[in-house]
Formats: C-alpha cells, sequence, structure tokens
C-alpha cells in the first residue's frame, strides 16, 4: 500500500516537520511553503493540502488490511526540502504513521514492511506524482507483488489515475500490476462518517479545491497529450 504523499512543512520557524492540512496556502508557484501558514480560503493562493487526511486514510487502511509493505511518499525530496537540508517527506510522514499505530491495541506495525525513502536518495527527477508512482511500481516488481492500494485525496485522484493508465500504458514490465486508487475522504466517512463528515464537506466545497480542480484538469490533458512539464503552474491574481 502507498500513501501518496502531500507535502511537509514546519509548524512555526523552528518547529517540527508536519504534513499539510486539508487546506494550505502555498506560494505564488503553487509551491509548499517551508514554514505553515494560516489558510485563507478567499487567497489565489490557498489550495488543497491534505497530508495528513491521506495519512489518516492510509493508516485505517493498514489497520483493517494489513498489507505486505507499505510506503509513504516514495521518492526524492522537492526542491524546497532539498535546498535546506530537510527531511524526506517519506520520512517525516512515516514517523506521524509509527505514531499512529503505535496507539492500536493491537499494533500491526510488525505485520507489515515499511519502506522509507531516505533524504540522502536523490533522483535526476524532481519529486512528483509521474515519478512516485514509478517508484512505487518498482518498489513492487522488486518485492514481487501485484497488487497496490494507492491512497490519495479526491481532488488528485483523476491526475493520479491518468498518470497510472500512461505509465501501464508506456512501460510494458508494469502491465502485471494491478493498481487500485483509494480516495482518502471516502475511505475516511467509510471509518466514521460522523467524525470526518464536515471535515471533508468543508473541503470539497472549499474555493481551494475548486482551483485546484481546473489545474489537475488542465494537467490530465497534458499527461494524455504527453507535454506534461514538472514546473508548478504560477498563480495569476486578477
Amino acid at each position: 500500500m502507498a500513501i501518496l504523499g502531500r507535502g511537509i512543512q514546519r509548524a512555526f520557524k523552528g518547529g517540527p516537520w508536519v504534513l499539510t492540512e486539508d487546506l494550505e496556502l502555498c506560494d505564488k508557484d503553487s509551491a509548499h511553503l517551508p514554514v505553515h501558514a494560516e489558510a485563507d480560503d478567499d487567497s489565489p493562493f490557498c489550495m488543497i493540502g491534505g497530508g495528513e487526511m491521506n495519512l489518516l486514510a492510509g493508516f485505517y487502511l493498514a489497520c483493517k488490511f494489513k498489507p505486505a509493505v507499505m510506503v509513504c511518499a516514495h521518492g526524492g525530496r522537492s526542491k524546497y526540502l532539498e535546498s535546506i537540508g530537510a527531511p524526506s517527506e517519506s520520512e517525516v510522514m512515516t514517523g506521524y504513521l509509527g505514531t499512529l499505530l503505535s496507539t492500536v491495541k493491537h499494533d500491526p506495525i510488525g505485520e507489515f514492511e515499511i519502506v522509507i525513502w531516505p533524504r540522502e536518495r536523490q533522483l535526476p527527477v524532481p519529486a512528483n506524482t509521474r515519478q512516485e508512482l514509478l517508484n512505487i511500481f518498482d518498489l513492487a516488481l522488486d518485492r514481487g507483488l501485484s497488487r497496490i492500494a494507492i491512497v490519495t485525496v479526491g481532488v488528485h485522484v483523476p491526475r493520479t489515475a491518468t498518470y497510472i493508465a500512461k505509465h501501464l500504458s508506456v512501460y510494458p514490465q508494469y502491465r502485471e500490476l494491478n493498481p487500485v486508487l483509494l480516495e482518502s475522504e471516502e475511505v475516511l466517512l467509510d471509518t466514521d462518517r460522523e467524525k470526518y463528515a464536515a471535515r471533508v464537506e468543508t473541503m470539497r466545497a472549499s474555493k481551494a479545491f475548486a482551483r485546484n480542480w481546473a489545474r489537475e484538469a488542465d494537467g490530465i490533458q497534458k499527461i494524455v497529450r504527453d507535454v506534461y512539464g514538472d514546473a508548478k503552474p504560477k498563480v495569476v491574481v486578477a
């Protein structure tokens, strides 16, 4: 099972590294801020984060299904992390996963392998959804696994699915794999609707969701046309 990364940042200057919240204030290039800033849904720089939501969904799934192997944010550091010698998103996210698993009465953490992407392991390509999926697929082949559950927030599901289809079409070695894509919000609603319904509705009804949806849709057509670039789109303020 793979929990896709959605960014990390310091809780405050010099503070601990935390996962992005449901709504996230980004910079003008749509990149994560190194230090958390309060989200403002009216700001054109406010987007969907969802790192914490992905982690919660992955945690519930891990407890229920006990996958053979788990990864969190399985890829190299983004430029904003590498430039300041920060840990990898995988290291931070896996640390929080371990904390959650330790709260379970019957701790399942020893029942499966957790693979962490170390900060020292950089690839010659930026950390992004395309590369993270390739890394996940390569790990599955290396471990002799075929069935893969991939967890991400709903606004990111269509673009992730498009990349999965593109990879299976372009690379013959991956066609033996059976990836299943799961939406974090729906996993949380299935787990405890009373607890998570308001939170999910707030995310889905936000202006940030609408902004992200437009960008994801633009990204999808570029993936299909095979002209998707690594640069994040700049935020245009009217």
